[in-house]
Order: C-alpha cells, then sequence, then structure tokens
C-alpha cells in the first residue's frame, strides 16, 4: 500500500483450494487476495507479490473491468502510481 500499486486490498481467510501440485492433488487452506489498482500499475504490482509470496508459483490473474461505479474507478486511478 505505501507504494501506491493498489488503492484497496479485501483480504478473504479460508479460502480452501484444491489443486494438482508436482504430480499429485493437494489441499491447502488459503487467504485470497483481491487487489484494486490499474493496468498500469499491474507489472511493478506483480514484481513486488512475487518477491513477497511463498509460492513458487502464487496465483495472480489481473481481470479486466468491463464496466464500474465511475467514481470508485476515480477512486483507484486516484490512489495509484499508475
Amino acid at each position: 500500500m505505501e507504494k501506491q500499486l493498489a488503492a484497496c486490498v479485501n483480504l478473504i481467510p479460508a479460502v480452501e483450494s484444491i489443486f494438482c501440485w508436482k504430480g499429485k492433488i493437494s489441499s491447502e487452506s488459503e487467504v485470497l487476495a483481491i487487489f484494486k489498482t490499474t493496468a498500469e500499475c499491474f507489472v511493478e504490482l506483480e514484481r513486488e507479490l512475487l518477491a513477497r509470496h511463498p509460492y513458487d508459483v502464487p496465483e495472480l490473474l489481473a481481470l479486466s473491468v468491463g464496466a464500474g461505479s465511475e467514481a470508485y474507478l476515480k477512486w483507484i486511478r486516484a490512489e495509484t502510481i499508475g
């Protein structure tokens, strides 16, 4: 947050993930983090997250916003460096 790469992050605890990893099925309790940012900030945000995340391959997805409250989207742009 200090680097202004996201305006907000939602942390959703107790997400149960079931996945295949290195040839076997695994299950982990995880925290889902949803970062509200701009396309311009994504590369730097990704770099920061990869440097800090304990997983070899953390789930990092960029989802485009087709529509949203203009006031909210304006706030995200104002609060990020992108």
